[in-house]
């Protein structure tokens, strides 16, 4: 087992996005197995250091090595992200900045403990992208606040419109809306929230110095986009972020509501904002890219994990930041729970086995506080906090069948 340990270190000093990852650090990492030790240095060209300690260390049993190496590891082992807020991790010694400086290469080290996923060769769906047309619309709120609202559409018949996560766009629904058998029978669409993607940001205002999120101001944009885009009833799509406010709109405006698709929805969801995400000594493009990858399910094609990932590194500053302000510390699942007992609108909670930002089990405790007569509950396995994105193909299953079932709870 020690020679597959220094394997994979070794691995990674060859590695060219670990390699990448590193530039600019002068850090050592240090993995300890009680009486043994390995530190690699991390700089542009990482190598090994005869010396340990200092910097970052890692220590834990050789068991807990052995399931991190494992091709299919269990949630909660899958990840640095995960590792770390596991009880049963190991123990990580290093300053906060010190480990948000190193997160991209501490995550890029975890992924390379796997072997290399299945080399994508397309998805298993008839897809095709050009039938998705991109449209731009000025939409004003009532107070009016005005934005350009970037949104995405294809397909005809009911309306389905997705909502993105925190600190990113549209994008993340690409695969849904070019998969051509839902376009048969769905009006889908896809928006970017102001300061998101491509949309503007609010009354010409395009910093983010000051950007911070509310369920209030949220729950504006969404009811305006329906109302004066969409201008039908729709079933609202939402994931973790977008979860959270499409179960907001069902409690608040459950007349533009056909169904709700929450995916990856917690009870609540407190911990998530960190002031790192927007700090001048941090890259932030390479650290909140990998501050999503931890929650990405193992066996996802490294294809859709870095197509994930990289919606994260073109974010404005601050604006990921901003939406956990709302995500994080706002949304309460409980407190939206008796409004949804009683709207009326057919409910389908989805999370990904692999996901610990709104776990299965958290979700499971939001099913408990709404009803059963109300939502539903199905827990996919093999899949993290991006089902949508990550695995389109593992995912799909799941979401036709939470609309078939919509479809059939409907009045």
């Amino acid at each position: 087992m020690t020679d597959q340990i220094k394997n994979w270190l070794q691995q990674a000093a060859e590695d060219t996005i670990f390699c990448w990852s590193c530039r600019g650090l002068d850090l050592p990492l240090t993995l300890r197995i009680a009486d043994q030790s390995w530190t690699l240095h991390l700089c542009e060209e990482p190598l090994f250091l005869d010396t340990h300690g200092g910097g970052i260390t890692l220590e834990a049993p050789m068991a807990l090595w052995a399931e991190v190496l494992r091709a299919d590891p269990a949630p909660g082992l899958h990840s640095f992200g995960a590792l770390i807020r596991n009880e049963q991790g190991p123990a990580v010694t290093g300053s906060p900045v010190a480990l948000a400086q190193a997160l991209a290469a501490l995550e890029r080290l975890i992924e390379l403990a796997r072997p290399a996923p299945t080399p994508y060769t397309g998805f298993n769906f008839l897809h095709d992208v050009s039938n998705v047309t991109s449209r731009h619309r000025v939409v004003a709120l009532p107070d009016g606040t005005f934005a350009r609202l970037h949104y995405m559409e294809a397909g005809q018949g009911t309306p389905v419109v997705f909502l993105h996560t925190a600190g990113a766009d549209a994008r993340q629904f690409l695969h849904q809306l070019a998969d051509t058998k839902l376009q048969k029978n769905h009006r889908l669409l896809a928006f970017d929230m102001p300061w998101h993607g491509l949309s503007s940001g609010a009354d010409n205002v395009e910093t983010t110095a000051q950007y911070k999120l509310t369920e209030a101001r949220y729950l504006q944009w969404v009811v305006a986009f329906i109302d004066e885009i969409v201008q039908e009833p729709v079933i609202l799509v939402g994931c973790s972020m977008g979860a959270s406010m499409a179960l907001t709109v069902a409690a608040q405006r459950p007349d533009l509501l056909r169904g709700v698709v929450a995916l990856e929805a917690p009870l609540i969801s407190p911990g998530r904002k960190s002031e790192l995400l927007t700090d001048a000594r941090i890259a932030d493009s390479q650290h909140n890219p990998a501050y999503v990858r931890a929650m990405l399910g193992p066996g996802c094609p490294q294809k859709q994990r870095d197509e994930a990932c990289a919606i994260y590194a073109q974010a404005r500053p601050g604006v990921y930041m901003g939406d956990l302000g709302y995500y994080s510390e706002e949304y309460d699942g409980k407190r939206l729970a008796p409004a949804l007992r009683t709207c009326g609108v057919p409910i389908e909670l989805l999370t990904g086995s692999y996901d610990y930002s709104a776990s299965p089990a958290n979700t499971r405790q939001l099913l408990n506080e709404i009803g059963g007569s109300t939502a539903t509950f199905h827990e996919m396995d093999g899949l993290g906090h991006f089902p949508m994105i990550e695995d389109p193909d593992r995912f799909r299953p799941h979401f036709c069948a939470a609309l078939a079932r919509i479809e059939e709870r409907r009045p």
